[in-house]
């Protein structure tokens, strides 16, 4: 607030100055002054204004970015639809006993299904990124319950 009220200040002793030495003034030089006079003033509104626009600038790309994933959330392929193209594809048998859930981070789903039901008990997951209609990009199979490696 300071820095305002010190242009305030400049700014009603320039208006003095000018009212009191009006008559005196070459009138070429007057508008040459005048011209540089304007030029900064707009040169410092805009000084002033350009943290306030990059800040609103900031907010609608935020804005848009969440916008996009909702809408992308909103839109994208089914647990049941993933589970049956997984089986159709016969990327996992359909006794393996496929269960894919909705990921708490990195994935769209953590899959986990037994690779071989009849000879061992240790299932395997991979997590799944979709889209609307297909399978964008799966993990690696670990075993369940270690970490999943993030998505490239």
């Amino acid at each position: 607030m300071n820095l305002l009220h010190s242009v305030g200040l400049a700014v009603n002793i320039a208006i003095f100055f000018f009212l009191a030495t009006y008559r005196q003034r070459d009138p070429e030089r007057f508008k040459s002054a005048y011209k540089a006079a304007l030029t900064i003033a707009l040169l410092f509104v805009l000084w002033i204004m350009i943290p306030h626009v990059r800040a609103y600038g900031d907010m609608v790309m935020h804005q848009a970015r969440e916008s996009r994933r909702i809408t992308a959330q909103l839109h994208k392929l089914s647990v049941a639809d993933l589970q049956a193209e997984y089986v159709r594809a016969r990327i996992v048998s359909p006794n393996a006993g496929l269960r894919c859930m909705q990921a708490e981070r990195d994935w769209d789903y953590v899959c986990s299904y037994m690779p071989t039901p009849s000879q061992s008990r240790v299932r395997l997951e991979f997590g799944v990124i979709v889209d609307e209609t297909r399978v964008l990009q799966t993990s690696r199979r670990v075993p369940e319950g270690t970490v999943l490696p993030s998505p490239q």
